[in-house]
């Protein structure tokens, strides 16, 4: 081949390329965008999830947090959610819940498949009456707007003096690329059984347990989740151990705390976007 023949193929070949490259990258799949709500609500579990179409929410604080949640709800133009997951019943994560339901419905709830001695959730379980819940039994998972959500249960029933914080759901969301892990208020018992089940993989986020103590287990859950990023629902009176924040930084996890402001996750996909309102 002459080089002038051999330049003419070469153009040609380019210019083929910059035809079919829109068509290529037309095709593949956009993952769009999910954006995960942090609420600043002290020593308690709330987190939002949105979806282009959909919204999920993931506990609802104490009894006293509903309305900054419903607020946010209604800024956010949302009316209906299309799922609650309530991961056990503590007061600090299905305290809110009934006032929250009695203004937005959920389609559907989630919850453990536990008992639990208490007037909050006696009070809960008698609002939720003729609602579509569910008492999770097996994992679980589902998709909605590209983001798919595994709920996974406690295998056992009975962990002992910390069985309310162990039965706890741990729900797993990936989104293209990136993936969070919200794992309840799990202690060490739980996560040596997620562990053998092969349940703890590596996420991009993780909601850590227990509000940020230093509960035994937890270097086990980091060294097996390898998070790039630790969310902890936190307070200004009771704040992160500062030995958790110690085997973060130690390993190079980014970590934040809703005891200094309200957390904003965007994903697009690929990478994770921070944010913290500061108040």
């Amino acid at each position: 081949m002459t080089g002038k023949n051999a330049k003419r193929l070469a153009a040609l070949v380019l210019a083929t390329l910059v035809f079919l490259l829109p068509l290529l990258t037309a095709g593949a799949q956009d993952p769009g965008t999910l954006r995960v709500r942090c609420f600043k609500i002290g020593k308690a579990d709330a987190f939002l999830l949105r979806m282009s179409r959909h919204a999920v929410l993931i506990d609802a604080g104490e009894d006293d947090d509903a309305p900054e949640i419903l607020d946010y709800l209604a800024d956010n133009g949302i009316t209906e959610l299309d799922c609650l997951i309530l991961t056990h019943f503590d007061k600090r994560s299905i305290g809110g819940a009934q006032e929250l339901l009695e203004s937005v419905p959920a389609r559907r709830i989630l919850m453990p498949d536990a008992a639990k001695d208490s007037t909050t959730a006696e009070m809960l379980f008698a609002a939720m009456q003729g609602m579509n819940t569910e008492k999770v039994t097996q994992d679980t998972a589902f998709e909605m707007d590209g983001v798919s959500i595994a709920v996974m249960p406690a295998k056992g029933q009975d962990y002992g003096e910390e069985t309310d914080n162990n039965v706890s759901l741990a729900v797993s969301v990936t989104h293209g690329q990136n993936s969070f892990l919200f794992a309840g208020d799990i202690m060490e018992p739980r996560i040596a059984e997620m562990a053998a089940a092969g349940q703890l993989t590596p996420h991009t986020v993780l909601k850590m347990p227990c509000h940020g103590q230093n509960i035994p287990g937890l270097a086990q859950l980091l060294d097996a989740v390898k998070p790039r990023i630790a969310v902890i629902p936190a307070s200004v009176k009771n704040p992160p151990a500062g030995e958790t924040l110690s085997m973060l930084e130690g390993r190079g996890v980014r970590w934040y705390s809703t005891h200094q402001g309200s957390i904003t996750l965007v994903s697009d996909g690929y990478s994770v976007a921070v944010s913290q309102k500061k108040k």
